[in-house]
């Protein structure tokens, strides 16, 4: 699968897409194959680094999702 991350805080020339390992699903989780995704303001707020939220960097953005459920195992 590929993700959005950043390896520093700063405006939208950090991002970079990378390949990463598909998750797997706790047993109250689903999988969503996405579709699209879309970067809302608070998310280029925390890539600024204007909310320590998220931690240290790396982290993933794009949480705004469209898709399918690929694995429900809470179901």
């Amino acid at each position: 699968m590929r993700v959005i991350t950043q390896q520093s805080l700063g405006g939208p020339d950090v991002l970079t897409v990378v390949d990463a390992p598909e998750p797997r699903p706790l047993p109250t989780e689903v999988l969503v194959r996405v579709r699209a995704i879309g970067l809302n303001p608070l998310e280029a707020r925390l890539r600024a680094g204007e909310f320590p939220l998220l931690g240290e960097v790396p982290f993933v953005l794009g949480w705004d999702i469209s898709g399918v459920v690929a694995d429900a195992r809470g179901t």
